[in-house]
């Protein structure tokens, strides 16, 4: 190599040995200042608060709700230990929803004739009154051309006897003054009584083709306007049934241009504010059931609903295979919930009670089908617990599962709770 060219390398790593020992010289100096100093970023003061609340959310448990103090106080919660209870305790009886014989309608023509129109179907809900089919009633039709002819028979006997009477009448003065013969007044007298027969018969024979047209369900203000209907091309012989009661149509059997005979049943009403629930009760359990004991019964559609009851019937025979007597509870079902054929639960109270850990039956709230409380767990947070519930009777309720005694449980408010809780669950989903 060139002597000049070594001079050159040797002065350009002279100048990076000086550059590296001035760095560092530089950071020996520098490092006590900055050791202690955060290299983490700090949030500014404009950071955004929607960020700040997940962050919370993120660090708490899903099944927790925070409630300020404050609010707390003006929605008035209120909670109470979960603590043992002497509970009445219950029988339970599995059962089936079914009609009150007496409160079912069930409807078939008054005649043999041809439906001409349908007006409900199968499941529809009708008051009473309300128009159900519509049918050419053959039989109404013979009676009413016999009340036409029976009607006519009465107006000519009327017009003989009014005649009969003017010439009695005349025949009474001419006798006086002896104008005619004894003889020729009695006849004339005959004549009249005869006529009068003549018109009470007639009158009997109307009477009663009325009262059978009445029983197709036509008024005395339909026969007085039955001059208006002929020849207007409407068959007067057309009847309507109505429904005799309210209810909803729960069989059905009426089609149109079908012939229907006086036996056949077209359709059924079922009035469902009240129905039967048969419950299988099992031998060795009769001598806690008497006739006039008020139950629950429940249904697995409606988790926590109570439907209440009355024992009016309990069988005197006991099935042989399964050693159960069939008990009969008429029960309430104004709400409508209840339909026939549900599977239920009845529950008979028994006359013994037991310790249980129970809560009062106000803090216990249905979310996604599943019963639960809400627990305090500090002063502002409170948490969900699924529970498995058992008796219940004065206003408590026994948890089988999901609590343990002394747990603060919101007792006064807990719907309050239930909704703060589901808005806030909404709002980490969204």
């Amino acid at each position: 190599m060139e002597p000049g060219k070594k001079k050159q390398i040797y002065s350009i790593a002279g100048i990076a040995f000086i550059a590296l020992v001035a760095g560092v010289v530089l950071g020996v100096f520098l490092y006590p200042r900055l050791a202690g100093t955060n290299p983490s970023p700090q949030p500014s003061a404009a950071a955004d608060p929607e960020e700040s609340e997940k962050s919370v959310k993120s660090e708490s448990s899903p099944d927790t709700v925070q409630i300020s103090p404050e609010s707390q106080k003006e929605v008035g919660i209120a909670v109470e230990a979960a603590r043992p209870h002497n509970l009445r305790d219950i029988l339970s009886a599995t059962g089936t929803v079914g009609e009150d014989p007496l409160r079912v309608a069930h409807i078939r023509p008054l005649a043999r004739g041809l439906i001409e129109k349908a007006y409900v179907r199968l499941g529809d809900r009708v008051l009473k009154g309300d128009p159900l089919v519509e049918y050419d009633n053959i039989e109404l039709g013979l009676a009413i051309g016999e009340y036409l002819s029976a009607q006519a028979e009465l107006q000519r006997s009327l017009t003989d006897l009014e005649v009969r009477k003017t010439i009695l009448e005349r025949g009474k003065e001419m006798l006086k003054v002896g104008a005619i013969a004894r003889t020729a007044y009695d006849l004339r007298e005959a004549e009249y009584k005869d006529a009068e027969a003549k018109t009470a018969g007639a009158r009997a024979t109307v009477d009663k083709i009325v009262e059978q047209i009445h029983r197709f369900g036509w008024t005395d203000q339909d026969l007085a306007s039955l001059p208006d209907k002929q020849g207007k091309g409407h068959s007067i012989s057309h009847s309507i049934l109505k429904a005799p009661s309210s209810g909803i149509i729960t069989n059905y059997h009426a089609s149109v241009g079908e012939v229907v005979e006086p036996s056949t049943e077209l359709l059924a009403i079922t009035d469902m504010s009240s129905l039967w629930v048969l419950a299988d009760v099992f031998e060795k359990d009769l001598s806690h059931v008497q006739t006039g004991k008020a139950v629950q019964v429940r249904v697995a559609s409606y988790p926590g609903k109570v439907f209440h009851g009355k024992i009016t019937y309990v069988a005197d025979t006991i099935e042989p295979k399964t050693r159960t007597a069939k008990v009969r509870c008429v029960v309430e079902n104004s709400s409508g919930l209840l339909k026939l054929e549900m599977f239920a639960t009845v529950e008979i109270p028994v006359d013994r009670t037991n310790s249980v850990l129970a809560v009062p039956d106000s803090a216990i709230q249905q979310i996604e089908g599943k019963q639960v409380v809400f627990v305090r767990n500090s002063e502002k947070e409170f948490q969900k617990h699924e529970v498995q519930t058992g008796l219940a009777s004065g206003g408590y309720t026994e948890i089988r599962s999901g609590l343990k005694a002394g747990d603060q449980v919101v007792t006064q408010g807990s719907f309050v709770v239930k909704t703060a809780f589901l808005r806030n669950l909404i709002g980490e989903n969204e």
